[in-house]
C-alpha cells in the first residue's frame, strides 16, 4: 500500500488535523489577547477562580492524587503488570538511561532547580499544621515538604495516562497519541473521534500552554539573573527577553530535528551536565549536613505521608494546603496528560510494571536529589551565617539568593556557566517535548513510526516562546497559571476516565482469550487452536 504521507525530507509524517489545530490556536490567542486588553479585570477574575478551584474544590485534587497513586501501583503490581506496550514481541526503542533522561528532563525543567532551592523558605516562615514559624519543627518540615510535593503522587499524575494512551496507540492501533483516544473505551469511538474528542484535545493543549508557562515563570528570572552575573551586566527585562529568545532557539532546533535526533540528544547532554553540577554542589557544599538532613526528611515524609496527602485544613483555614499541595496537584494534573502522551510515545516495548515503577520511583528520586543538594545547601547557608538567604530574597528576590549561595561554592568559574548551561538545556528539553506533544495531538492519524510534520512542531514551539514573551511583558504569569489550574480539574476527571477505559479494554481483550484456550484443550491436535492458546493473553491483547 502506498503511503501518501511520505515526505522526502521528513520521512513518515502525519497530516495536520485542522479541526484541532485551528480551534486550539484561536482559544489560546483569545485568552492571551484578553489578558493584554483587560489586564485589571483579568487579574480579578483570575484571583476569584484560583480561590474557588483551590479552596472549595481542593478536595477533588487531593482525592485524585491519592487514587492515581493507587491506580499506578495496582497497574505495576497487579495482574496486568506484564502487559507490554506494542505486544509481547515489542522491544524498547531507547536505552533505559536515555528513556529515564527523556521523561525526567521533559517533566520538570528549570522549575525544579528553582523550587528545590527556595521552596523550604516559604514553609519555614509559614509552616503547616500550626507549627511555630522559624522553629526547629518548622525547619524539619520545610526541608521535607518539597520532597513530598515533587514525589510519588506528582509522578503518578504524570504516569497514569501513559498506560491507556500507550495501550490504545500501540496495542489497539488507535491511530493517534491523544487523550480522547484513551477515553474511547468509556465515551465510545464515535464521541472520541467527534466533537467531544476534539474538545478534550483542545482543552489539553490549552492546559499544556498554561502549565508550561508556569514552569517557565520560575526558570526565566533565575536564568536571567545567572546570565547577568556571568556577563557582568544588569538584570533587566531585556535580559529576560534574551533568555526567552535563547531557549526558544534551542527548543525550535530540537523540535525540528525530531524525537531521536533532537529531544533524545538534548536529554542525554542535559543529564551529564546536571549530574556534574550536582556533584560540585555535593562535594563543595556541606556534604554531611545535606546527607543527614535528607535522611531525616525521608523518614519524616514516610511517617507523615498519609496526613499530608489528605490535608485540607478546613477548620484552621491556614490556606497552606490550598496555596501549596492543591496548587501542585493541579499543576501536575494540567501537565499529566501531556506527560502521559510523551511517556507513552517513548515507552514502546516497556511493560506496565517497568513504566509504573521506573517513572514513579526514578522521577521521585531525581527530584529528591535536587532538594537534598540545592535546598539543604541553601538552608545550611542561612542557618550557619554563610549567606543571608531570607534577607536576600526579601530585598533582591529569589534568583539573587539562589545565585548568591551557589557562588559560595568552590570553582566559581565553572559553577556559574555550568548552571546557565543546565538551565537553558532544561528549559529547552521541557518546551520542545511540550511542542512535540501538542503537534502530535494536532495531527491526523499519527501511526506508529510517524512524526508530526516539521512545520506543525515548529509552529507550536514558536507559540510557546511567544506566549512566554507576551505574558512576561504584561507583568506576570498568574492569569495563565490559574488557567492551567482551572483546566487541571476537568483534565483530572478525564485522566480517571482514561484509566477506566483501559480497564474495560483489558477485560475485553483478556476475555477474548478464554474461549480460544478452552478450544485448544478440547482439540489438542488442532495446530491453529493450539497456537492461539499458547499465545497468551498479552499477545492477544496486543492484537486487539
Amino acid at each position: 500500500m502506498t503511503n501518501n504521507n511520505k515526505h522526502p525530507a521528513n520521512g513518515d509524517v502525519a497530516a495536520v488535523d485542522k479541526g484541532i489545530f485551528w480551534p486550539a490556536l484561536i482559544t489560546i490567542s483569545v485568552v492571551l489577547l484578553s489578558m493584554i486588553l483587560f489586564e485589571e479585570s483579568a487579574k480579578t477574575i483570575v484571583k476569584t477562580m484560583f480561590n474557588f478551584f483551590t479552596d472549595q474544590l481542593g478536595f477533588v485534587y487531593i482525592w485524585a492524587g491519592a487514587l492515581f497513586l493507587g491506580a499506578v501501583a495496582w497497574l505495576s503490581f497487579g495482574k496486568y503488570s506484564h502487559i507490554r506496550l506494542g505486544g509481547a514481541e515489542a522491544r524498547p526503542e531507547f536505552s533505559r538511561m536515555s528513556w529515564i533522561a527523556m521523561f525526567f528532563c521533559s517533566g520538570i525543567g528549570t522549575a525544579l532547580i528553582y523550587w528545590a532551592a527556595i521552596e523550604w523558605t516559604y514553609y519555614y516562615d509559614s509552616p503547616p499544621f500550626g507549627l511555630e514559624s522559624k522553629s526547629q519543627a518548622a525547619a524539619e518540615y520545610a526541608a521535607m515538604y518539597g520532597m513530598f510535593h515533587w514525589g510519588p503522587i506528582g509522578w503518578a499524575f504524570y504516569c497514569l495516562t501513559a498506560f491507556p494512551i500507550g495501550y490504545a496507540y500501540y496495542n489497539r492501533k488507535s491511530g493517534g497519541l491523544r487523550l480522547s483516544s484513551a477515553c474511547a473505551g468509556i465515551i465510545g469511538e464515535r464521541h472520541a473521534n467527534g466533537l467531544v474528542g476534539k474538545i478534550i484535545d483542545i482543552m489539553l493543549i490549552f492546559g499544556l500552554v498554561g502549565a508550561t508557562a508556569t514552569t517557565l515563570a520560575s526558570g526565566t528570572p533565575m536564568l536571567a539573573e545567572a546570565l547577568s552575573r556571568l556577563l557582568g551586566i544588569e538584570h533587566t527585562f531585556s535580559v529576560d527577553v534574551a533568555v526567552v529568545c535563547i531557549w526558544t532557539a534551542i527548543f525550535v532546533t530540537s523540535v525540528v530535528l525530531g524525537l531521536k535526533k533532537g529531544i533524545k540528544i538534548l536529554s542525554d547532554v542535559n543529564l551529564v551536565a546536571v549530574l556534574l553540577l550536582c556533584f560540585i554542589v555535593f562535594v563543595g557544599g556541606p556534604t554531611f549536613f545535606m546527607l543527614n538532613l535528607a535522611t531525616d526528611s525521608f523518614g519524616l515524609m514516610l511517617s507523615e505521608f498519609a496526613r499530608m496527602s489528605f490535608y485540607t485544613d478546613p477548620i484552621g483555614k491556614s490556606m497552606f494546603p490550598q496555596w501549596w499541595t492543591i496548587f501542585y496537584w493541579a499543576w501536575w494534573a494540567a501537565y499529566g496528560p501531556y506527560m502521559g502522551i510523551f511517556i507513552a510515545r517513548i515507552s514502546k516495548g516497556r511493560t506496565f510494571r517497568e513504566i509504573g515503577l521506573t517513572v514513579t520511583l526514578a522521577g521521585s528520586a531525581g527530584c529528591m536529589l535536587f532538594f537534598m543538594l540545592f535546598g539543604n545547601n541553601m538552608m545550611y547557608a542561612e542557618m550557619n551565617d554563610v549567606f543571608p538567604v531570607l534577607q536576600t530574597m526579601k530585598d533582591d528576590g529569589a534568583p539573587a539568593a539562589i545565585l548568591g549561595v551557589l557562588l559560595q561554592l568552590p570553582m566559581e568559574w565553572l559553577v556559574l556557566p555550568l548552571f546557565v548551561f543546565v538551565g537553558f538545556v532544561y528549559s529547552g528539553t521541557t518546551v520542545d517535548s511540550s511542542a512535540y506533544v501538542m503537534a502530535s495531538i494536532a495531527s491526523k492519524q499519527l501511526h506508529d513510526g510517524q512524526e508530526p510534520t516539521r512545520y506543525n512542531r515548529l509552529f507550536w514551539a514558536l507559540i510557546l516562546g511567544a506566549t512566554g514573551l507576551v505574558v512576561m511583558n504584561i507583568g506576570g504569569l498568574d492569569p495563565l497559571k490559574t488557567a492551567s489550574i482551572a483546566v487541571g480539574l476537568p483534565l483530572a476527571v478525564l485522566m480517571g476516565i482514561s484509566f477506566l477505559s483501559l480497564l474495560r479494554w483489558l477485560r475485553e481483550d483478556l476475555n477474548e482469550a478464554v474461549p480460544v484456550a478452552k478450544t485448544a484443550r478440547i482439540n489438542p491436535t488442532d495446530s491453529k487452536s493450539h497456537g492461539a492458546s499458547t499465545a497468551g493473553p498479552e499477545a492477544l491483547a496486543s492484537k486487539a
